[in-house]
């Protein structure tokens, strides 16, 4: 596979049709569906299907587009520690993020990290965490870090560690019409605001209601992203699990004490797969666990 096969392959796997894509790549449209020929002639698989919509990938373009991401991350990675071995720059690092770290530790550790390495190019990126492994995975993403809830159903890698630990909170309003709730039966018929797009938060109030002998919340609104959650629960006079350290810092939220036990959770950072690691990506899991230390010692 050539330089030119390859992205003229992923520009449109990305843009769904040749005009789009030879648009990206400043090309002709001729010169990307050659690309493409040629490339379904190396590997002797048909690589795209024509729809009325445009072009999408086939059973083997689909096989074909993750180790085509993943060499073309890795192309561009060995360009820019070519150049900082050329003295242009210290490094890249790109850094995905799941929306509860966003609020947490991210402003403080990569202010830090940023503070120690000033000549590193450092990019964030906002991702589930599904997604953000993924993007570990092909390339895409040099470290995750990423929030685990003792509820969840998946646990961390063999990759990962621990840079954070904290409880949750039950919060509502305050001054709001359920901040003087004395016992769960006084929230059945709230709102309930819910960050976990797989469920399992959602799973852990219900268990809750239903172990106290009380019907599930009914009254449900997902939010996956924290800053505006906390947001709707104020405006809306909802209820929800946030990190104590979110609490600590929203005066107009309020704790209800009554869930018989507190979720935790966890923040873990993870590295991509890789022969070898570049300096910046050592240098910030360095200050993640530093982070750790000192925020353990508090």
């Amino acid at each position: 596979m050539k330089q030119h096969q390859l992205h003229a392959f992923l520009a449109l796997a990305a843009g769904g049709s040749l005009t789009r894509a030879a648009s990206a790549l400043n090309r002709t449209t001729a010169a990307i569906s050659k690309s493409i020929r040629e490339l379904e002639s190396e590997f002797e698989v048909q690589l795209f299907e024509r729809t009325p919509h445009g072009m999408s990938l086939s059973a083997g373009g689909r096989a074909l587009l993750p180790r085509a991401q993943a060499v073309s991350a890795e192309m561009t990675r060995a360009h820019e520690e070519l150049g900082a071995l050329r003295g242009q720059h210290a490094g890249h690092l790109r850094i995905g993020l799941t929306p509860a770290v966003s609020v947490l530790i991210a402003p403080d550790l990569v202010a830090r990290f940023m503070q120690q390495h000033p000549a590193v190019r450092v990019e964030l990126y906002e991702y589930q965490r599904e997604q953000m492994m993924h993007r570990l995975d092909d390339g895409t993403l040099d470290v995750a870090l990423h929030a685990q809830p003792s509820f969840a159903d998946t646990q961390p890698d063999s990759r990962s560690q621990l840079v954070f630990e904290t409880s949750f909170a039950l919060v509502t309003a305050r001054g709001g019409r359920y901040a003087q709730a004395r016992a769960l039966d006084d929230l059945q018929h709230a709102l309930w605001i819910y960050t976990d797009p797989n469920g399992a938060q959602q799973r852990f109030v219900n268990r809750v209601f239903v172990d106290a002998g009380l019907a599930a919340p009914a009254r449900t609104l997902m939010c996956t992203a924290s800053v505006p959650g906390v947001a709707l629960a104020v405006k809306m006079d909802a209820l929800m699990l946030v990190a104590r350290p979110i609490l600590r810092t929203r005066t107009e939220l309020v704790e209800l004490l009554l869930f018989p036990v507190l979720p935790q959770l966890r923040v873990w950072c993870t590295v991509r797969h890789a022969a070898t690691a570049p300096a910046q990506v050592g240098a910030f899991l360095e200050e993640a666990l530093r982070w750790q230390a000192r925020d353990t010692s508090d």
